[in-house]
């Protein structure tokens, strides 16, 4: 890849990860709300404290939107070359420059809406004299849990799905859900733990909390598998050109040893050591097992990021294999955003409390027993 184009390819891959784990804590959250779940009222803030990325989302669109419009040769095949290609002309009503920047501009609009009235009623119910600010997120976490199942499948259609234009799965939505609900999991793990062991949460956490965690990450590990494995097989059994593409391009070059990694990391490792129900109580196990999980879940994204630039790289230049490329770059732009989430994440520890200490059901998270 020439250096702009894998910049791109590094700066998406940085930022939808922790842009699309930010968004799922916020669904976290309101998925508590719509279900009125008693239980994880002690750790719900935890989620919602990791949500301080959201605010900037429309800024780190930006060298995106940029990227397509002042790049000569952009990574998003369709902004370029469209009337050279018959099936590109067909998807054009939708995959144009002003309506891609729409798109991105709706999206960063209804995460912020979302966040500023979920979390933000949840952090004014701290110091509430009555119910009302968790009243209004029990009526209305409904339609916010719909926003982000739409929001999150299209933005992952546009960010990642396009980079391959004459490809499309139906499933892709879900499969990028699943990758960040179980990351976001694996993140609240990490802190909760983090938290009980500095002493700021004995009186709210129980072994029952972090028995439950390591259920939801056993659980969606699982649902991930499943979806990744439904998109493989129905493309597999179907054996059409236009889909097997995909996967063939993503097993070669060296791109195959991603694949074998993601199954060892995102499903059998974390399968075999979530097992147990015993296990799933011992916080050392549990954080190995988030650890393990983060990792494939960079894994993953690299996975479908990279090889799709490298072809449109390799297509450019009359190659017609696309070489694995990567490094200490890929990592290092990941840092970058890493740092700015925990940064955000630590702001929001400053000016909030860790536990939603008015919350009307907390009593049921500090007596809960699974």
């Amino acid at each position: 890849m020439s250096g702009l184009e894998r910049f791109m390819a590094d700066y998406i891959l940085g930022f939808w990860y922790f842009a699309g784990i930010s968004v799922t804590m916020i669904f976290f959250s309101a998925l508590q709300y719509l279900t009125r779940a008693g239980w994880s009222s002690s750790i719900r803030r935890i989620a919602e404290n990791f949500t301080g990325f959201i605010p900037w989302m429309a800024v780190g669109f930006l060298p995106i939107v940029a990227h397509i419009f002042m790049s000569p040769h952009p990574i998003y095949e369709w902004v370029h070359g469209v009337h050279e290609d018959p099936l590109l002309m067909k998807k054009e009503i939708y995959l144009n420059t002003t309506f891609f920047v729409v798109r991105l501009g709706l999206y960063a609009l209804l995460w912020f809406a979302m966040y500023r009235h979920i979390v933000g009623n949840s952090i004014k119910q701290d110091t509430a004299n009555d119910m009302e600010p968790t009243k209004r997120n029990w009526k209305r976490a409904a339609p916010w849990v719909l926003v982000y199942a739409l929001t999150i499948s299209f933005c992952s259609f546009d960010l990642l799905m396009s980079l391959e234009p004459h490809w499309f799965s139906t499933i892709f939505g879900v499969y990028t859900f699943a990758g960040h609900f179980v990351a976001a999991i694996a993140c609240i793990t990490i802190m909760t733990v983090a938290l009980y062991k500095a002493g700021h949460l004995r009186e709210y956490i129980t072994e029952e909390h972090f028995h439950d965690l390591g259920k939801l990450m056993f659980a969606f590990s699982v649902f991930w598998t499943y979806i990744a494995f439904s998109q493989y097989f129905i493309i597999w059994y179907a054996n059409l050109p236009e889909e097997t593409i995909y996967f063939t391009s993503r097993m070669e070059g060296g791109w195959e040893y991603f694949f074998y990694a993601l199954i060892l990391v995102h499903f059998i490792i974390p399968f075999a050591v979530l097992l147990r129900q015993d296990v799933k109580r011992k916080t050392t196990v549990l954080v190995l097992a988030a650890v393990i999980i983060l990792v494939s879940h960079f894994i993953d994204l690299a996975w479908i990021i990279m090889p799709a630039v490298a072809k449109v790289v390799a297509h450019g230049s009359g190659a017609h294999h696309p070489q694995v490329m990567f490094s200490w770059q890929e990592l290092t732009v990941w840092l970058f955003f890493a740092g700015l989430f925990l940064f955000t994440t630590a702001l929001n520890y400053k000016k909030n409390n860790a536990v939603a200490i008015n919350d009307p059901l907390l009593h049921e998270g500090v007596e809960y027993t699974s």
